[in-house]
């Protein structure tokens, strides 16, 4: 469950961790009820020096020895007991694992069960990345004022608005937890290297793509897959959203700029802030599942928990916004999401591939591609659940037919983006069901383009509504980045209609996601001159 302390003192100062107050920490199961008489395993971490000592309770679904034990002995090490506990139906814990869906009550019950024993001192804290996060919120929309402080990485309060990314079907993604999961339920665990996926992502429809992966049906994929409409009522059971603003105890959190849950993430800090509640977070250039991310996220909830066990104020040596300004190198706070003072950069879509300050004439050609869902316009880079190429190079998807591209002027000076990014476009589609995706780039004085965030979205009809000429205006809310284009460097924006598979491709025909198999070609056309612009928040 964790190793010896020489062990765990190695890695603590391998993560920059303050110094231990206990070396001895003793693990001691624990089996816990259900009001559905389920029982749940868990193991207590705790120091005989501090019998009493705030809980924190972290609730997994991958098991709670090897890098979970580890996390709670360190923990444990530093001043807390931590009950690291087995969500439903994994590792030991009795019923059936459904995702996200039994979170909520199986949480309160956990709770009320900690509070009972003779060992809980009256403070009760949570900590967890991605999942573990994500039941924390659900803890909290249970009961709001049943926390003293979260610390939270790396996820989201509502799964659906990452499941159903932006209207669509995160494919990928969700095809590849799917596949941890069912690696982890079977016994077999997350150290053996998973198979390849890349011929079931291929592979239609996308509702029995569990078979062509796992050679059997998913319950959970089959249920998600037939609710693909992120409006269906079926998945309000997956949004703890209305708790996040509710939350009175202390939320500290830690995001990446090139993390999959990123954009809900800093939404509901934002939601935080408007509502007055005691909110921090760090956002640096880690991807979902990064070293770096997750050791910041053990060095920022020491730190809380420190803060709140001693009664003083979280954090009081920053402010609540702490970014990390890619190309800069350099940490920049600020005292609100989005950042105050940016002044907006509005660059056109112009005729000629050009992406400039000026709108032009609205008579200019429009941008046309046809979009081919036979031949889905590749998902180059982005946030990705696991993985990531660092370099972020472009130009696979610039040398594609299948998208259009617009580049600025080199600049006569460094520019800090930080904050939202969008893309406003005029389109117009021969299909009333297709997608439009966005991808800014920084390009560099040698032409070389790198992506720097991207945006996705789904059309459906009447959402939203086309005018007498067939054009429908949408935004795309590209990935919020904190980024420096160099002087002389360019900004590129490239749109195209697919990114697969990390989203599920759109036939075009308007077939439900679970069964659709037949794919007809969109032609597109984005309208240029002053319809179509590149919206950055540009602080000086």
């Amino acid at each position: 469950m964790a190793a010896n302390p020489l062990i765990r003192w190695a890695i603590g100062k391998a993560l920059r961790l303050p110094r231990r107050r206990h070396a001895s920490i003793a693990v001691e199961p624990l089996r816990m009820p259900l009001r559905d008489g389920v029982h749940l395993l868990a193991d207590r971490y705790h120091s005989p020096e501090a019998p009493q000592a705030p809980v924190v309770l972290i609730r997994s679904p991958y098991g709670r020895s090897a890098l979970f034990g580890m996390m709670a002995a360190l923990l444990a090490e530093r001043g807390v007991q931590v009950v690291a506990q087995s969500v439903r139906g994994t590792s030991g814990s009795e019923g059936m694992f459904n995702p996200m869906r039994q979170e909520r009550d199986d949480g309160a019950d956990t709770l009320a069960w900690i509070k009972a024993q003779p060992w809980f001192g009256g403070k009760l804290y949570t900590f967890g990345t991605s999942y573990l996060g994500n039941v924390q919120w659900a803890m909290a929309a249970a009961d709001p004022q049943s926390l003293d402080g979260m610390a939270l990485s790396m996820t989201l309060s509502n799964f659906t608005d990452e499941l159903l990314g932006f209207g669509g079907f995160t494919l990928g993604g969700m095809l590849g937890w799917t596949q941890t999961m069912q690696m982890i339920l079977s016994g077999v665990g997350m150290s053996r290297k998973q198979p390849d996926l890349s011929p079931a992502l291929a592979r239609l429809p996308v509702g029995t793509m569990d078979e062509a992966a796992f050679g059997k049906p998913v319950d959970w994929w089959r249920e998600w897959t037939a609710h693909d409409d992120p409006q269906d009522p079926w998945w309000q059971a997956l949004n703890h959203s209305p708790a996040v603003p509710q939350v009175a105890a202390p939320v500290s959190m830690v995001a990446g700029w090139q993390d999959i849950f990123l954009p809900h993430q800093l939404r509901d800090f934002a939601a935080r802030q408007a509502a007055g509640q005691p909110s921090w977070i760090t956002v640096g250039a880690w991807s979902h599942a990064a070293p770096g991310g997750m050791a910041e996220s053990m060095r920022d909830a020491v730190a809380l928990y420190a803060a709140l066990g001693e009664g003083r104020t979280p954090h009081a040596d920053r402010l609540p916004v702490r970014l990390w300004l890619q190309e800069a190198n350099q940490w920049r706070e600020f005292p609100s999401w989005p950042p105050p003072g940016s002044a907006e950069l509005r660059l056109h879509l112009r005729a000629g591939g050009r992406l400039a300050p000026d709108a032009g004439d609205s008579a200019e050609q429009p941008a046309r591609y046809t979009y081919d869902p036979a031949d889905p316009t590749p998902a180059v880079h982005g946030p990705l659940v696991m993985g990531g190429d660092k370099q972020r190079d472009m130009a696979a998807l610039v040398a594609r037919s299948d998208t259009a591209q617009f580049t600025s002027d080199a600049l006569d000076a460094d520019c800090d983006v930080i904050g939202p990014v969008s893309v406003e476009l005029a389109v117009r589609s021969d299909r009333e069901h297709t997608d439009f995706f966005a991808c800014l780039c920084d390009v560099d004085p040698r032409g070389k383009a790198r992506q720097v965030c991207d945006g996705y979205l789904r059309l459906r009809p009447q959402r939203p509504v086309a005018g007498a000429d067939g054009v429908r205006r949408i935004v795309i809310d590209c990935w919020p980045t904190a980024w420096r284009f160099r002087k002389g460097h360019r900004l590129m924006l490239i749109v195209a209609s697919g990114a697969h598979p990390r989203f599920a491709r759109n036939p075009g025909t308007g077939e439900p996601l679970a069964t659709a198999t037949t794919l007809v070609p969109a032609q597109q056309e984005v309208l240029l001159g002053g319809q179509s612009a590149l919206v950055l928040p540009r602080l000086c």
